[in-house]
C-alpha cells in the first residue's frame, strides 16, 4: 500500500473544555496534513516528553504538577495525531478492499 497520498483525518480533538454537559475539545488535528509530516511532529512531541520523564527517572529533576499537566497535554495531542493517522490508514485499507 502506498502511503504518499495519505493525510490526517478530521475530528480528532484534544484538551477538552470544562463544560461537563457538552465538553468540546479546544484543539484538534487538522485534516489534510501529509502523513509523513504528522508522524514527524508526533515523534517530536514524544521525544520532548521522553527527555523530561527520563531526567525525572534519573533523579535529575522533580516532576511538578505543572510538568505533569504539560505531559498530559502532550500525550493528549500525540494520541489525537495517532488516532487521525490510524483512521486514515483504516480508510485507505477499506477503499482498497472495496476496489478488489
Amino acid at each position: 500500500m502506498s502511503t504518499s497520498h495519505l493525510t490526517t483525518t478530521q475530528g480528532h480533538g484534544f484538551c477538552p473544555t470544562d463544560d461537563a454537559f457538552e465538553p468540546k475539545p479546544l484543539f484538534a488535528v487538522l485534516p489534510g496534513v501529509p502523513m509523513l509530516n504528522a508522524v514527524r511532529i508526533l515523534s517530536e512531541l514524544l521525544s520532548n516528553l521522553d527527555e523530561s520523564i527520563y531526567a525525572a527517572a534519573m533523579g535529575e529533576r522533580v516532576i511538578s504538577a505543572k510538568d505533569a499537566w504539560l505531559a498530559k497535554y502532550t500525550l493528549d495531542a500525540a494520541r489525537a495525531v495517532v488516532s487521525s493517522i490510524t483512521e486514515s490508514l483504516e480508510n485507505s485499507q477499506e477503499s482498497e478492499a472495496r476496489e478488489n
